[in-house]
């Protein structure tokens, strides 16, 4: 009997196909003129000072592993993206859309 190795190969692709369609809908969401932002960085990042020095404020008590979700201060939510980045943020996204994906209520 030949045994196939091919199962967890297809388990795998699955499981990113899965995982890519949210990914990809939050990628593509227009930011909000106002409200929550998803602040993603770098492993390790000190992304509390990040969003500080880009003039919004951290939003929970808790970040996520790559991620956290942030409140603009001062200024406009595109000029807030735009520090975020240049502070070393890899991208910018609408927080409602992940509290929403996560089903938390806005």
């Amino acid at each position: 009997m030949t045994r196939s190795h091919s199962g967890p190969l297809c388990l795998g692709a699955a499981l990113a196909m899965f995982l890519a369609g949210p990914a990809a809908t939050l990628a593509a969401a227009p930011l909000p003129v106002e409200g929550p932002v998803l602040v993603v960085g770098p492993l390790g990042a000190d992304r509390d000072a990040m969003i500080r020095q880009a003039g919004g404020r951290p939003l929970g008590a808790i970040d996520a592993l790559l991620g956290e979700l942030a409140m603009v201060v001062t200024g406009d939510v595109a000029t807030f993206a735009g520090a975020l980045r240049a502070a070393g943020a890899w991208a910018v996204l609408d927080g409602r859309a992940i509290l929403a994906l996560c089903g938390a209520g806005t």
